[in-house]
């Protein structure tokens, strides 16, 4: 297979699932000699910054001279992104030769009634081409939940919990204490599990499932960490002996992720080489495509993947960093999501209203969100489902001095971000 006849296999491996096991995607490592075995794996988990953590955690480990392999999801520009090393994507040509080879024992597989989902590929080939690679570090990002995520394969690992918070309820379970005992399965025997700032019942099951795997549970409070600055250009903060940390990442959260990072490098610290000035500088330099991210500034254009009503309001308090007259709100949101609160929740900010709809099966219909949003809104609304046409609206109706704000799925930004960039060029 070449590279666009990988990524139309992966794309379209649309198998029939039933009960969530671990079981298909082990019998296809075993194949390849279990390559997740082979790897030091920082394991993150979470309902929302899985993504930033991954970013800074893997910018500071490079920055120290240590090589790096980084698997997050989904992908916002192309699908090789999910996978790098050293902050460089897998090539197009490595993919193929990968995907290709992967290929024919799946489809081996799929003759014993073993079937791998794409999901299940993808990361396989991330954990196979991190241990040719002969790494230091792999730093997976869990797809979903944890328990029964493609990703939860490995003998051991450190497990970082970000943020949990009521998402996917119809998967993982309408409770942070459910959610939390899902996300919780990524914990392994005698581990050292770093947590954010949760929630007393997701703490508490977080530190019940660490007691039963005899593990050592570490989390921070919100008052540890002293924001300096904050504002549309990122936050300088101090946390425990760091100070003056930088970061180009946007809103008063991402400076709590740093800090939940800092904890994790600072673990490490007692077997690997890292210096103090090193990590900071790779915490200045992370990036996370598609969160809170200014693609321009003149006109203001900030697109974020915020999905869900806790990311949501941590949009709503980072637009507050930027200076504007008026807000004009590109959104869209998947059906499975809390309509009512979300929408509440964005329309406050908006001035003017402009809907599209996803690309995903799970989009929510158009028609059907306008009149969700005219139940609570008196505010101008236009409704416009090919996504172009929507990018389009948003700059017409933005003034001088006022920002577009794209926001609602990673799934939306994706698309809308290609759009935006190949008019800016």
């Amino acid at each position: 297979m070449d590279y666009k006849e990988a990524v139309a296999w992966l794309e379209n491996r649309n198998i029939p699932l039933g009960e969530f096991t671990l079981d298909n995607i082990k019998a296809l490592l075993e194949i390849f000699n279990k390559p997740q075995d082979k790897l030091k794996i920082i394991h993150i988990t979470g309902t929302n910054g899985k993504g930033s953590v991954a970013s800074f955690i893997t910018g500071a480990l490079i920055e120290n001279n240590y090589s790096v392999g980084k698997f997050t999801s989904p992908y916002i520009t192309n699908i090789r992104e999910e996978i790098e090393v050293n902050r460089e994507v897998i090539s197009e040509e490595d993919f193929a030769k990968l995907a290709s080879e992967v290929r024919k024992e799946v489809e081996e597989l799929d003759k014993k009634e073993i079937f791998v989902s794409g999901f299940e590929i993808l990361t396989s080939i991330a954990y196979i081409y991190f241990a040719r690679e002969n790494l230091d570090f792999a730093v997976m990002e869990v797809g979903m939940g944890g328990r029964v995520d493609a990703t939860n394969v490995m003998k051991k690992s450190i497990p970082v919990f970000c943020h949990i918070a009521l998402d996917h309820a119809n998967i993982l379970g309408d409770s942070l204490e459910k959610i939390a005992r899902e996300k919780g399965g990524i914990i392994k025997e005698n581990s050292h599990v770093f947590s954010y700032p949760q929630a007393e019942e997701a703490k508490e099951e977080l530190k019940k499932i660490s007691k039963e795997k005899s593990s050592s549970f570490s989390d921070f409070e919100f008052d540890e960490v002293e924001i300096i600055s904050s504002n549309e250009y990122g936050n300088k903060f101090n946390f425990r002996t760091y100070k003056d940390v930088e970061i180009s990442l946007i809103g008063d959260h991402q400076a709590y992720n740093a800090a939940l990072a800092l904890m994790v490098l600072e673990y490490l610290r007692k077997d690997y080489k890292l210096g103090p000035d090193k990590i900071k500088e790779g915490l200045k330099r992370a990036e996370n495509i598609g969160r809170t991210e200014c693609l321009s500034r003149d006109p203001l254009i900030v697109v974020d993947g915020s999905h869900n009503l806790d990311s949501i309001e941590g949009i709503e308090k980072s637009v507050k960093k930027f200076t504007y007259n008026k807000l004009i709100l590109g959104f869209s949101l998947l059906k499975d999501k809390d309509h009512k609160h979300i929408l509440e929740k964005i329309e406050r900010l908006a001035d003017k209203i402009v809907l599209t709809e996803i690309d995903s099966d799970r989009f929510t219909d158009i028609d059907l969100l306008e009149k969700e949003f005219k139940k609570i809104s008196n505010k101008e609304i236009f409704a416009i489902k090919d996504r172009k046409e929507a990018v389009e609206k948003t700059l017409e109706l933005a003034g001088e001095g006022d920002m577009i704000l794209w926001c609602g799925s990673l799934y939306l930004i994706k698309d809308i971000r290609k759009i935006i960039l190949e008019k800016l060029n």
